[in-house]
């Protein structure tokens, strides 16, 4: 299938990496198929999340625990049923990242992350449980963080 986006022109989507969010997504609830878009980085954790169907609106996202190993969110029994998984570690978790124009000041939403179940290509978008997570997490100083201890 072709998805048409703003930023990469026009796609070719194989239809079986659509991924349904029934729901939409906080702030897009009439937007449900979406695909993920690798930047072609070799192991970059980053990724591009497309609406199949609005060639304006799409988000970077991002593996928290690439930036972030601790995070841990917890959910309600209710936020895992309508991505049909028994325990959050069936799950894919991303998180939207904002990059404004300074990117050194980039920040990951760890309060709503996008929970994806893999297999079935269904995903929802929760608030954690979790009070320590807000919508704010700076990235880069995160990494730079990281980079520190392990050096």
């Amino acid at each position: 299938m072709r998805v048409v986006t703003k930023r990469f022109g026009t796609i070719e989507v194989d239809p079986a990496q659509v991924l349904t969010f029934p729901e939409g997504l906080i702030g897009f609830p009439e937007y449900h198929e979406f695909v993920v878009m690798d930047f072609e980085v070799k192991d970059e954790c980053v990724r591009w999340l497309q609406s199949a169907t609005e060639p304006e609106l799409g988000f970077v996202t991002m593996d928290p625990k690439a930036a972030f190993p601790g995070y841990d969110p917890e959910f309600c029994r209710k936020d895992l049923t309508p991505v049909a998984v028994d325990t959050p570690d069936d799950l894919v978790v991303l998180s939207i990242v904002t990059v404004p124009k300074d990117i050194r000041k980039m920040t990951a939403n760890l309060q709503a992350p996008l929970l994806i179940n893999p297999k079935k290509r269904v995903g929802r978008q929760v608030i954690a449980a979790s009070p320590e997570y807000n919508t704010k997490h700076y990235v880069f100083s995160a990494l730079e963080g990281l980079v520190k201890r392990t050096g």
